[in-house]
């Protein structure tokens, strides 16, 4: 376990490694002792995963107990780490270069607003406990989610319960917090159509493409009903969920959240990711085919993605004219967020 946890991750335990204090780093101490937490007597682990600068480090806070082992690896960035005999009290993330700052001061107030809201509990939404800068370095301090990654536990098929719970959770999530107010649809694509700019600046466009995507962003702006925006995840794919003990859904990693953001998307990139998923386990290693097979085409997941979109729409109040348009500008967009991968 250790050679191999070492190899992706050079983690370190704090009672375990030779020449580490016992006590949490004493920055780490002084941010949560200003929050009102004491991690003075936490034993703790530090998890440095190598290569790339926007990869954060970890911190593992647990309690005083002994007997603790290292977890192992996991595929979510928070849950981080398979529990072997007991779980972290604490998850500390802390980036490694200030210019990555606003993502976690990012997931700081959307976690902390959600709280606000009365969105979520202590099961099934991360709970800050601190916050703070330590040589310009932000740290966000929150309560761990016990539980298993979605991609171990789901059937990989529309009747999966814990796909559709997710897929409630999605959709009870923008219910919660629709706005009809917020944003006019003449300032809603007026936002999409900056998007787009910059779109046509990093990828090549047909004209024929150039022209399908603006009569899309055109629909939003012809809209004569309210447009709700809701509050959006930013990032709810298959490896951001987990499977709580109970068998409850919880959404990690809320550094892409925007309070007010688009409706449907979150959902669209959900499904996205679990019909992925799903052809992945039926042998179709190509994603954009496995979208094509099990999103796209008629498919016992796709009729779910119909039935899905229609109940969320009747929830937050939206038009069905407006599903179009929101389908492909969020592709639009996340092709912006992957565009910084290019070469």
């Amino acid at each position: 376990l250790y050679s191999r946890l070492t190899r992706h991750y050079g983690a370190l335990v704090g009672r375990a490694a030779a020449g580490l204090a016992d006590r949490p780093p004493q920055y780490l101490r002084a941010i949560a002792r200003d929050a009102g937490i004491d991690i003075d007597h936490c034993r703790w682990g530090l998890s440095a995963p190598g290569d790339y600068s926007h990869r954060k480090v970890l911190f593992f806070l647990f309690g005083p107990s002994t007997n603790s082992s290292m977890p192992g690896q996991h595929s979510t960035e928070q849950a981080g780490h398979r529990r072997t005999r007991e779980s972290p009290e604490y998850i500390v993330k802390m980036v490694r270069d200030p210019i990555l700052n606003p993502r976690l001061e990012n997931e700081y107030r959307a976690l902390s607003l959600l709280h606000e809201k009365g969105i979520g509990d202590r099961e099934t939404l991360p709970q800050v406990v601190f916050f703070g800068h330590h040589s310009d370095l932000a740290i966000v301090g929150e309560t761990a989610i016990d539980g298993t990654p979605f991609r171990q536990q789901t059937e990989a098929t529309a009747d999966c319960l814990y796909a559709r719970a997710a897929i409630d959770w999605l959709i009870d999530l923008s219910a919660a917090t629709a706005s009809p107010t917020a944003a006019t649809p003449e300032q809603v694509a007026g936002g999409l159509s900056k998007l787009f700019k910059r779109f046509v600046e990093i990828y090549r466009l047909t004209p024929e493409q150039h022209a399908f995507l603006t009569d899309r962003i055109m629909t939003i702006a012809r809209s004569q009903v309210a447009f709700p925006l809701v509050f959006q995840h930013g990032d709810p794919g298959t490896w951001n969920v987990m499977v709580t003990k109970s068998g409850r859904i919880a959404f990690l990693d809320w550094e892409a959240a925007e309070p007010q953001g688009m409706p449907l998307w979150d959902l669209f990139y959900f499904m996205r990711s679990y019909c992925v998923g799903a052809a992945l386990a039926r042998g179709t290693r190509d994603r954009l085919e496995g979208f094509s097979q099990q999103f796209l085409a008629e498919s016992p997941l796709s009729r779910l993605v119909v039935e899905a979109t229609g109940r969320y729409c009747e929830r937050i109040g939206l038009p069905g004219h407006l599903v179009e348009p929101l389908f492909y500008t969020c592709w639009m967009h996340r092709a912006l967020k992957e565009a910084n991968r290019l070469t």
